[in-house]
């Protein structure tokens, strides 16, 4: 019994000092380090540290009186009561560390010349289609007329609409004033909202969904930039609301 109830106690993480000190403690009542130390021939400095460790753990309990200190075990239920609050905190933190094990990796690919342009396309048109991300919204310059072919947008509403797009992923765009009127961005209507501001802060093109963001470059070789990293994605989601509030339908 006493060798089982040994191997239990290791597996649960103590070592075999703590394990005789719990266990010493468990049949006497309280008792001064001094004393478990002499009965357990064990060094005193380094009885102190064994006990030190059992009341981090939950198993022994300390009470001071006329300037001595004195230890006993903790009920056994007292015991398990906190090994199963512990679990619950656990349970509680592992999604948080799962987030900060993702967001602590960045990717980032860039694209060039029209097929890398064209691969951003149809990588944005599958996610989309089959219902990867939940949200999508765009920042638009020169985007709206020079990077967007005509036939890929086209494709991309009538498929979206078909998949009923606009019911599960949320899209929202905002575009120079200039381009009020751009046939393209009367076809994104139909996805969702779109806005205007007179100026934007960048002359660069946004994509910014879940957990991805799209930098598009519009220069002589137009390529695309993509960032994916959750934490960067949430920032310039912020950077987009902020934008939404200062714009006009």
């Amino acid at each position: 019994m006493e060798t089982e109830l040994k191997t239990l106690l290791k597996e649960y993480g103590l070592d075999d000092n703590e394990i005789k000190v719990y266990l010493y403690l468990v049949c006497n009542k309280e008792l001064t380090a001094y004393s478990i130390a002499k009965e357990n021939k064990i060094h005193r400095s380094t009885c102190y540290d064994i006990l030190e460790r059992l009341i981090a753990k939950g198993f022994v309990n300390k009470v001071d009186k006329k300037n001595k200190s004195y230890y006993s075990s903790n009920d056994i239920s007292r015991v398990i009561s906190q090994i199963k609050d512990k679990e619950t905190i656990l349970l509680s933190i592992i999604p948080k560390i799962q987030n900060l094990e993702q967001n602590k990796e960045v990717k980032v690919r860039i694209l060039e010349d029209a097929e890398g342009q064209k691969q951003f396309n149809y990588n944005l048109f599958s996610l989309a289609k089959n219902q990867k991300i939940s949200f999508c919204y765009m920042i638009g310059n020169t985007y709206a007329s020079t990077l967007s072919s005509n036939i890929f947008i086209e494709r991309l509403i009538k498929e979206l609409k078909v998949s009923k797009f606009n019911e599960k992923i949320e899209y929202r765009g905002i575009w120079e004033e200039k381009y009020r009127g751009d046939k393209i961005i009367i076809q994104y209507n139909q996805l969702g909202e779109n806005r205007f501001l007179k100026v934007l802060p960048s002359k660069i093109g946004t994509i910014i969904c879940d957990d991805f963001i799209a930098f598009l470059y519009t220069t002589d070789k137009p390529y695309v930039v993509e960032v994916k990293n959750k934490l960067i994605a949430e920032e310039m989601k912020s950077y987009f609301e902020n934008l939404w509030t200062s714009s006009k339908k």
